[in-house]
């Protein structure tokens, strides 16, 4: 299996991972605190389907202006990094429900995958040296680590969800 096949089998996975997800979680919990501070439960949904949807960028500057990444760090800083994550996040999950999420993630996952297919092999081993702002992409980068970035990223946010659930869940069964 090529290096393309291989990420296209993970990121199809992880599509199916959110929607399970998804449909595992009660309305009533996407109101709920998460174990990340940033993010209610909902807002933690929709965040996943950022990743994706910012990966198409991520793209083109590996691709066609490698060195706007030196300057990233210099020109914008890490914690202004954070404040817009966090902000873009609320602001795009204000309208909460279950088909808005689902919906929002297979947009980013449609987007993610035309990006993939216009791609060759050669393309997947071009790197970057990214910015230490988050610890599931930083360092040197190639695009064949970006594209894991999808599965790694949900991975992380949906364990967070998961002990969100979970806390709640026994602390509901205490009181």
């Amino acid at each position: 299996m090529n290096q393309k096949a291989r990420l296209l089998a993970e990121i199809e996975v992880t599509q199916a991972q959110f929607h399970q997800l998804l449909q595992s979680i009660p309305d009533e919990a996407f109101g709920l605190l998460s174990s990340n501070p940033a993010w209610t439960v909902g807002e933690l949904l929709y965040h996943m389907s950022i990743a994706p949807r910012f990966m198409v960028a991520d793209v083109k500057l590996i691709l066609q202006r490698p060195f706007l990444l030196k300057l990233l760090p210099k020109l914008f800083p890490e914690r202004l990094f954070h404040w817009l994550n966090a902000r873009l996040t609320r602001h795009g999950a204000r309208q909460l429900n279950r088909q808005f999420l689902a919906d929002e993630y297979d947009k980013a996952h449609e987007r993610i995958l035309q990006t993939l297919h216009s791609l060759d092999e050669a393309d997947l081993q071009k790197h970057v040296h990214y910015p230490d702002w988050d610890p599931l992409l930083a360092g040197d980068v190639s695009l064949d680590y970006l594209f894991g970035y999808i599965k790694r990223h949900f991975d992380s946010h949906a364990a967070e969800i998961q002990s969100s659930l979970t806390l709640t869940l026994s602390e509901e069964g205490t009181s």
